[in-house]
């Protein structure tokens, strides 16, 4: 059974500006995907229930290269904290430098288990959001879409914007999930550990 205690006591091993510069290709690891807005770092703090483990701060774009945290004792098992993508006011050739480090990383790492890509529940599915779903169906790749901040939202609405997604995302047959999610309330955060241990082979 799924517990949300498997993720406490994370620890950081490292951060890295490229693909080449990681520790070696094997494991199991899962990604942590989503627009510089989404709140992926306190997504990340909130799973393992240390919030000073992924740095956040009210600035978009803050992670700017690829960090990696393992599992207790099990440093096989990693989570990826990918750059933030989509934020306007860094430059066009560091937007350019993000993408080609997330776009090294998801082709060439083959302890790739999965994704979690995040979104701000009020701004879902934006163009680039679509490109990462789109990937993981080519590649056959498994997802979670996690909608997170629901918290800003009525129940009633989020509710709503839950079903649009899901009557949104269709294609090829690859395992996926869409959830809600709350970094404050910790809404959701039971299924995304269930969600990460199967990805995780846990």
């Amino acid at each position: 059974m799924p517990t949300i205690e498997t993720f406490i006591n994370a620890k950081f091993i490292g951060s890295f500006q490229s693909h080449e510069e990681l520790p070696a290709d094997t494991g199991d690891e899962i990604a942590f995907c989503g627009r510089s807005n989404s709140g992926k770092s306190s997504v990340i703090n909130a799973l393992t229930k240390n919030k000073k483990l992924a740095k956040t701060s009210k600035t978009p774009g803050r992670t700017q290269s690829i960090n990696l945290f393992c599992l207790k004792d099990r440093e096989e098992k990693r989570l990826i904290d990918l750059p933030g993508y989509g934020y306007a006011k860094v430059s066009k050739s560091k937007r350019k430098e993000w993408g080609l480090i997330i776009d090294e990383y998801l082709n060439l790492r083959e302890s790739l288990r999965g994704l979690i890509i995040i979104m701000d529940i009020r701004h879902p599915l934006k163009d680039s959001d679509q490109m990462l779903i789109n990937w993981c169906q080519e590649t056959q790749t498994p997802f979670l879409i996690l909608l997170n901040k629901s918290d800003k939202l009525s129940k009633n609405q989020s509710h709503s914007i839950l079903g649009k997604i899901k009557k949104q995302v269709s294609g090829p047959s690859v395992y996926y999930e869409i959830l809600t999610f709350s970094s404050k309330d910790l809404v959701g955060l039971s299924d995304l550990n269930r969600c990460l241990e199967t990805l995780l082979l846990i």
